[in-house]
């Protein structure tokens, strides 16, 4: 196999393992701060969810994420969504980076 076709694989499998780790970090934190409105997969459906003027985003949606980055996702969850629900969570390093790494498992796949 060629060497820089392998490095770039073995890169690769080296990124997921530390997404994959990150997320697992990740779900603890959305389980005590996002999941009571948000739902257990994401979809907008959690128990507090019924009580708000406007269903809470559907994460779990492909439409969601057409225009989703990282840091607006951030940036939502730290700073809030102006005209929703959405308040702001104080949310530091690293547990900020570990919960966006959750939030896009809830991402259907490509």
């Amino acid at each position: 196999m060629n060497t820089l076709l392998l490095t770039a694989v073995l890169s690769l499998s080296v990124a997921q393992a530390g997404d994959d780790e990150a997320a697992a970090r990740g779900k603890d934190t959305y389980t005590a701060k996002c999941s009571t409105c948000h739902g257990h997969s994401g979809a907008g459906d959690g128990v507090a969810a019924r009580a708000l003027p406007r269903p809470p985003a559907d994460m779990a949606a492909a439409e969601f994420w057409t225009h989703m980055t990282d840091e607006r996702l951030r940036a939502t969850i730290t700073k809030g969504k102006p005209g929703t629900a959405m308040r702001g969570f104080p949310v530091k390093e690293p547990q900020l980076t570990d919960l966006v790494a959750y939030l896009k498992t809830f991402a259907p796949a490509k």
